[in-house]
């Protein structure tokens, strides 16, 4: 299956397959740069738009703005191309980039951080939700801070959610 993964949550903009992926820092201009760096993008993994089977966006958390550029592309790409859109968290497509108990943090606007704990092997189990927060304790997981989501993971998570029936986004705006 020919998947597409979007990620607009951080200040990267994340592009990935089931195979490829790419986290480009964009910082404020996502906007701005993702037709042209998803049209590069599919070139040099030589896809095209028209083989695409599943477009998949990422959910957040991150800012009201920058969730919706990814989703507003996301949806409008599946809808002109007649195929389906789903959701998969940021956080959790984060996380693979560590083993074990991993603690994903990312900055938040007015000093305020994001915060998630997932156990990652084999499956990624999330261990507390989400959340908002000023300040973040030190455990015994690893600590990944402001790390962009992984497009292959964020593609593999949200075909799995499609495979399961599981279709539709909810943007984790907190």
């Amino acid at each position: 299956m020919n998947v597409l993964a979007i990620d607009t949550a951080t200040p990267y903009l994340v592009l990935g397959t089931l195979e490829h992926e790419r986290a480009l820092h964009r910082g404020r201009r996502h906007a701005e740069t993702l037709p042209d760096d998803l049209t590069t993008f599919l070139s040099d993994i030589n896809l095209s738009r028209s083989a695409l089977e599943l477009v998949v966006v990422g959910e957040g958390p991150g800012s009201y703005t920058g969730l919706r550029i990814g989703l507003a592309f996301a949806l409008g790409l599946a809808r002109g191309l007649g195929i389906p859109v789903v959701g998969a968290s940021s956080m959790a497509a984060a996380a693979t980039r560590a083993r074990g108990r991993v603690r994903i943090v990312w900055e938040a606007r007015n000093r305020q951080l994001y915060v998630a704990d997932y156990h990652v092997g084999a499956q990624i189990t999330e261990l507390s939700g989400t959340r908002k927060q000023q300040d973040v304790a030190l455990a015994d997981h690893c600590l990944l801070w402001n790390a962009p989501p992984s497009g292959r993971t964020l593609a593999h998570l949200g075909a799995e959610l499609y495979r399961t029936g599981n279709e539709g986004v909810n943007p984790l705006y907190l």
